[in-house]
């Protein structure tokens, strides 16, 4: 299971496994692995993953990795509780609902919820590459 990754849903705390070779994803409850892997949004139209690799980090969006680097014009525009998250260059658009339970309490803060809002956020900073820098592919 060389090319397969374990992600968590950071608003509903649930999980999956991405095949990045199939495109295949199978969701459950219960980590498989410990540790951080990567977080994923799902809804009936969109799945979006981010992950580490040893190249840095990447997304995962239409069946293709995409590679994030600070060179990147990534924007969220708000529209009331709507939202939409793009990436100029790779001409990724993804309109989505603002999560449930932000400011819920002090680990709900929005970047925490939002993993669209947590890359516009970081992508620039040294912390995220640190973060999103790993060669997992012996790990799963």
């Amino acid at each position: 299971m060389k090319n397969t990754l374990e992600l968590v849903n950071l608003e509903k705390y649930e999980f999956c496994i991405l095949d990045k070779t199939t495109g295949e994803v199978d969701y459950y409850t219960e980590p498989k692995q410990s540790g951080y892997r990567g977080i994923y949004f799902w809804d009936e139209r969109t799945f979006f993953a981010l992950y580490p690799t040893k190249e840095g980090p990447a997304v995962w969006y239409k069946g293709k990795e995409y590679p994030i680097t600070r060179d990147l014009t990534i924007v969220v525009t708000r529209d009331g509780k709507n939202r939409n998250f793009s990436i100029k260059e790779y001409g990724i658009s993804i309109d989505y609902l603002e999560p449930e339970g932000i400011d819920f309490d002090i680990w709900s803060r929005e970047i925490d919820l939002d993993v669209f809002f947590c890359i516009e956020q970081e992508y620039k900073t040294d912390e995220f590459y640190e973060q999103h820098t790993k060669d997992l592919s012996d790990q799963t």
